[in-house]
């Protein structure tokens, strides 16, 4: 019996046309779904965008963080490098003022201790001095001559007690001149042996040898100026006190050979004359007016010992250092 394919009213058509709405329909709800889930993916994606966004934005700031840290790190790192730099040049500076000062320090005690030396010197030349003029005013003294000794200041006055000038004279009577010539057999005597070169008739002390530098003959006047005939030989005081040095030095000095050979370590001359006319009175003898005083009428002698020599204050150094 053959089957029926068709039907009179049309079925089968219906029948596609429901397949094909069936189809339609899921297509439909299947294209419904891809677009839910396509918009569920750009949510997602979107989402996954926008955190990545957000810690692409994190990492930036970090990294900027990082940079901004490293950066003070080399600030810091180069600040230090430049206080390292100052310090190390600071401790140059710092060793080299120390090696000044200590350089100075010694400089210092060198000086110290050669100043010690010359004072040291000076001291025994002092005492040398003294000794000197002791043996003079004792030895004068034995001779009946009577000195004035100022051991400070190291001058030996003839006064009017040894010798006397005359006003407005500048030479001696007869029993002057004797006390006069007596003063230079004395000194000759005694000073030699402190020259530079040590007479070998006499019993010097080698320590004595050229320890006197100087001598001064120095003249001096009273305040009464020079007036009337006077003013033919002598010009003011000045004039006649240095006429009286000059004279006191030829008779002494020039007339005596051992004291006129004397030199002393710089192979000048010992004796030496100067004149101060009424400027030097003597102490307590200063005269406002014009007046006649024998005090100041007078001759003294200066002793000048010499200066203390490299060889003297190494020597005294000796005893000195500690």
């Amino acid at each position: 019996m053959a089957s029926k394919k068709y039907s009179d009213d049309g079925s089968y058509i219906l029948s596609v046309s429901d397949i094909m709405s069936g189809l339609i329909f899921v297509f439909i709800i299947l294209l419904a779904v891809f677009m839910i889930s396509l918009m569920t993916a750009n949510e997602d994606s979107l989402r996954k965008e926008n955190e990545y966004q957000a810690n692409l934005a994190k990492l930036k700031s970090r990294e900027a963080e990082l940079i901004e840290k490293e950066q003070q790190a080399n600030k810091m790192r180069v600040s230090l490098e430049q206080k390292n730099a100052e310090l190390l040049k600071k401790e140059v500076a710092s060793k080299e003022l120390q090696t000044k000062l200590e350089e100075q320090n010694d400089k210092l005690v060198t000086e110290r201790n050669v100043a010690r030396g010359y004072l040291s010197e000076i001291a025994k030349n002092s005492q040398t001095r003294e000794a000197l003029l002791e043996d003079i005013e004792s030895t004068l003294q034995k001779h009946g001559l009577v000195v004035d000794m100022d051991m400070k200041h190291g001058v030996m006055r003839l006064g009017e007690d040894a010798i006397l000038f005359p006003t407005g004279k500048a030479t001696l009577n007869d029993a002057y001149l004797e006390r006069l010539q007596t003063v230079s057999n004395v000194l000759s005597q005694i000073l030699p042996c402190y020259a530079a070169i040590q007479p070998e008739n006499l019993q010097c002390l080698p320590e004595t040898k050229g320890k006197l530098n100087s001598v001064f003959i120095e003249g001096h006047t009273d305040n009464v100026p020079i007036r009337g005939a006077l003013l033919n030989q002598f010009a003011d005081n000045r004039d006649l006190s240095t006429a009286r040095a000059n004279y006191t030095f030829n008779k002494l000095v020039n007339d005596t050979e051992l004291l006129k050979q004397m030199q002393n370590e710089q192979q000048q001359p010992v004796f030496s004359v100067s004149g101060y006319g009424d400027d030097r009175p003597v102490a307590d003898h200063a005269h406002l007016e014009p007046t006649n005083d024998p005090k100041n009428r007078r001759i003294d002698f200066r002793f000048i010992m010499s200066p203390p020599s490299t060889t003297d204050v190494e020597k005294a150094l000796d005893g000195n250092l500690g």
